[in-house]
This record gives C-alpha cells, sequence and structure tokens, in this order.
C-alpha cells in the first residue's frame, strides 16, 4: 500500500485522507457507458453530452475528496488504479499530478494474497492469475503515466521511497512544487491528529502505517510464491523487467538502506509485541490473546505460509471481511448494472417494434442531430488537484 510517509502532509497544504472506492468505480463506469454504442447513443439521446457528463464527473470527485478529509487548498486522492484512467482525469482536472507509486509486483500480489484485499477480478486462490492482473493493471497505469508525460506524472519506486525516505521525499515535494518539511519522514508521530495521518479501521494497510519507516515489508513475499510460479515469473509478469525488476532472484537485491531505517527496523524487531499492542489499540480491534490463538490454530492448514506475527493481524482482517463482505457487494452491483442493462434493451426492441408514429412529431434522433450542429466544444475548467495513485 502507499507509504504514510507520503501521505503525511504535516504542516504542508494538502488534505490526503483514506481512499474512498467511489471515484475509481465512477470513472470506471464512464469508461464502460463509452465503450457501449448503444448506451452511448442513449446518453446522447438523453442530452447527456460530453460536456455534461465530464462536469458532472469532475464535481463529484471534488465534492468526494474535498469533503472526506481535512479542509486544504490542494487535495489529494489515493485511491488505487485511479491511473488507468489516467489521461480522462487530466482532462477533467488540467492542473493535475500524479505520483505513480511502483512496487514489487511478488510484494504486491503477495500483500493481496496474505491480507485478503478484495480488488475486482483478482483470484485470491491464484498467485499465478493475481500476477497476471497485476502485470495487466501495470502496464496500463505505465503506459498512461508515460502518456501524461514527466511533467504532469512522476515515478517513484516503493523500494526506494523505504529505502531512502529523505531523498525520495526531497524529490516528490519538489515535483508537487512544496517546500520541504521533516515532518514527513516522521509520519509515526501524527497518527489520527488533526492535519495529520487519519487511518482507517478496514484498509488492509492500517497496522502497518502507525510503525516508523522500515524494511519488514520489503522481503516478505519471499519463500511465499509457490515454485511453479516463481519459475515461470518472467513469462508470467514480463512487466517486473520492464520496470527494472529481476524476476529470477529471490531475494532480490533492493540496495543499502540509510542507517536510521535500519535502526527503526532493528527497534521494530526488539519491540514487537509493544508496536503489535499499539496497532490494536490505534484501530481499535479486541486484543484477546485466546481468540487469537484459536484463530490461528484454523489457519495452520493455509497453502500460503506466514509468520505467527502476521497472523494476528490477518485474523482481525477476516473478521472485518465478515462484517463487510466487499467481494460480494461488488458482485452483486455487477449484477444489478447487468439486470439494469438488459431491462435497458428490450425496452429499446419494444420502442423500435412500434408500427406507427405521429406524422407531426420530431424525433429524437432528429431533435438530437439538430442540436448538435449548433454545439461548440470546451475545455473544463482546471482545479487544484492532486492525483496519488498507488500500487497496492
Amino acid at each position: 500500500m502507499l507509504p504514510a510517509l507520503f501521505c503525511c502532509w504535516v504542516c504542508h497544504p494538502f488534505s490526503c485522507g483514506q481512499e474512498t472506492r467511489v471515484i475509481p468505480r465512477i470513472l470506471q463506469l464512464r469508461s464502460h457507458w463509452l465503450k457501449s454504442e448503444k448506451e452511448s447513443l442513449r446518453l446522447q439521446e438523453a442530452g447527456i453530452t460530453k460536456e455534461v457528463m465530464n462536469s458532472a464527473i469532475a464535481q463529484f470527485c471534488l465534492e468526494i475528496i474535498a469533503k472526506h478529509g481535512e479542509p486544504a487548498p490542494r487535495l489529494c486522492n489515493k485511491d488505487p488504479l485511479t491511473l488507468k484512467m489516467g489521461s480522462y482525469v487530466i482532462e477533467l482536472f488540467p492542473n493535475a499530478k500524479f505520483l505513480f507509486m511502483v512496487r514489487d509486483g511478488r510484494a504486491t500480489v503477495h500483500s493481496i494474497i496474505s491480507r485478503k484485499v478484495t480488488i475486482t477480478g483478482f483470484d485470491l486462490a491464484s498467485y499465478r492469475q493475481c500476477m497476471q492482473k497485476w502485470n495487466h493493471a501495470i502496464e496500463l497505469m505505465h503506459e498512461q503515466c508515460r502518456d501524461i508525460g514527466k511533467e504532469r506524472c512522476m515515478m517513484v519506486y516503493y523500494e526506494q521511497l523505504v529505502l531512502h525516505p529523505e531523498e525520495w521525499m526531497r524529490k516528490i515535494l519538489k515535483f508537487l512544487d512544496v517546500p520541504w518539511n521533516d515532518a514527513v519522514l516522521h509520519h509515526e508521530e501524527f497518527i489520527n491528529k488533526p492535519n495529520g495521518v487519519p487511518l482507517s479501521k478496514v484498509e488492509r494497510s492500517s497496522d502497518q502505517v502507525i510503525k516508523p519507516v522500515n524494511l519488514e515489508a520489503l522481503s516478505k513475499w519471499v519463500d511465499q510464491i509457490p515454485g511453479d510460479v516463481v519459475h515461470d515469473m518472467a513469462n508470467i509478469a514480463p512487466m517486473l523487467s520492464v520496470l527494472g525488476y529481476d524476476p529470477y532472484a529471490n531475494p532480490p537485491d533492493y540496495g543499502k538502506p540509510d542507517a536510521w531505517v535500519q535502526d527503526n527496523t532493528s527497534k521494530l524487531k526488539a519491540n514487537r509485541m509493544l508496536w503489535e499492542s499499539k496497532a490494536k489499540q490505534v484501530l481499535q480491534m479486541d486484543p484477546n490473546p485466546e481468540e487469537e490463538n484459536t484463530n490461528n490454530n484454523n489457519n495452520d492448514h493455509s497453502h500460503i505460509n506466514k509468520n505467527n506475527e502476521d497472523n494476528a493481524i490477518d485474523n482481525n482482517n477476516n473478521k472485518i471481511n465478515k462484517i463487510i463482505p466487499e467481494q460480494q457487494q461488488e458482485e452483486q452491483e455487477e449484477q444489478e448494472q447487468q439486470d439494469l442493462e438488459q431491462e435497458r434493451e428490450q425496452e429499446h426492441s419494444q420502442l423500435l417494434q412500434q408500427k406507427q408514429k405521429p406524422k407531426d412529431v420530431i424525433t429524437i434522433k432528429q431533435l438530437t442531430s439538430n442540436l448538435n450542429n449548433d454545439k461548440k466544444s470546451n475545455n473544463n475548467n482546471g482545479k487544484q488537484y492532486v492525483g496519488a495513485v498507488e500500487d497496492t
């Protein structure tokens, strides 16, 4: 997930709250509408032109981003995969900039599977399928970032940001035309404080965000991926090589960390129980050791090998999954959308079967054609908006 040191805009004119989830969906919905010739025609006949659509979506996104976090002159959104529609976002917000967070796909997929992060289309029972899905998504976002240009889209490697936080945070703030502030290196001091780092209880990485910058997440995936997938990795995920990762290195050599980051990691390992307790306190989890031990025993037969400290976190996430069955909700929404589409097609077919039409009535198509001849295209005014796109 997106490291908290990026999200911590203490003393900076930014508002970057939790993932909204709804912004990528409204952008994808618009994309689905335009891909359907029939739906595009219906929208045109209803008077919903490109200008009307863009204005409505821009206002919707601004309303969500501006009001779900702290008020600020510059707005930030960190929903995953938004960069897949990057060119369209730039069309809506000409002043926007993107931070494209790139991470080793093997680590990303292991995080998704081990933390049971529900993403439409990802089969959490298959490392191979998830790696293929990651490859496709990252390829689209890489192309979008390249097309948008370096002046508007900056690629940031997660591993280098963790290894050398100050160096990369200085680059990021310079890219965003924001002055330097040491607070961005110590995000853990501002968790859930005013103008600090707001945490969601259901975001899977929140238990990690409360910790200072450390190296633990870099190599958790090593020895966790099935052997056949490791053997075929170069073919399954060619974008690893494109991005500069060695698909055959297990573990890879990401580089040497700054001394203070290594020191943070050593202190975390020495005080692990303290940080686990702090995570439960911040996220308001129920620290019941007996219940955790029971859940851990149930997970012993999982095909994914996890260490003991991760089991407690993942089992608490399982409780959240029972309360909020996100995947079921997404499937239900998709089914409802398909049913609605089918009903509309039936209505359209019934209208076409009508044999008589009054002679003095102007059809919708004729009216639309006349209106289109009088319309002039114009660009949507820019908003102060910073798009922060992360790799999960």
